[in-house]
């Protein structure tokens, strides 16, 4: 009976390790949308590019972490952006003010001492001028696989997003290459 039990857990185990576990869908944020109201102008935002497009992150060799809805990081963090910007009343498809973005690099971990999300990206407007951000925000990411693949994680992913969005429009070139 015991040894019964022991495979029915180690099999429960298997099965739920395997599972896909998606990132949280975006959401603005107050602080966010009250500097970008400051510009007093309205954005348009290009598609983002990436240097190596990821869909999902291995965490621990046995949960996958993937973006909502099959997007990429990239996409996930410029719909971020088109969020924050619409929130802001900010964002217009017909504006000339045009953000543009390239994710160079994504780095996750879910490591007892070192769990952390890190994206470095850069930013440009149409005249060729950037700069990049290099961003990386640690977490506590629990001793049990199960709960720092099926939440830590995943549910760091979101304020990782919103305080990425924050270093971009707070940066000190943002709004000399984006002002009029």
């Amino acid at each position: 009976m015991l040894n019964m039990k022991v495979i029915i857990s180690f099999f429960v185990v298997f099965i739920v390790s395997g599972c896909a576990v998606p990132v949280d869908r975006y959401h603005a944020t107050a602080d966010n949308q009250t500097k970008i109201k400051t510009f007093g102008y309205k954005f348009n935002v290009e598609q983002f590019t990436a240097t190596k497009t990821n869909y999902k992150v291995l965490c621990r060799l046995a949960n996958n972490v993937e973006m909502t809805d099959g997007r990429s990081f990239e996409a996930y963090i410029q719909d971020a952006l088109i969020e924050e910007l619409k929130m802001a009343g900010a964002y217009s498809k017909e504006s000339n003010i045009i953000i543009k973005g390239h994710l160079n690099d994504t780095d996750v971990s879910s490591g007892l001492s070192d769990a952390h999300w890190t994206f470095n990206i850069t930013i440009s407007n149409t005249k060729g001028e950037s700069f990049t951000v290099h961003y990386k925000r640690e977490y506590k990411a629990s001793f049990v696989g199960g709960i720092a693949c099926g939440q830590d994680m995943p549910k760091s992913f979101l304020p990782t997003v919103q305080e990425l969005i924050r270093e971009i429009i707070n940066h000190p070139d943002f709004e000399t290459m984006f002002g009029h």
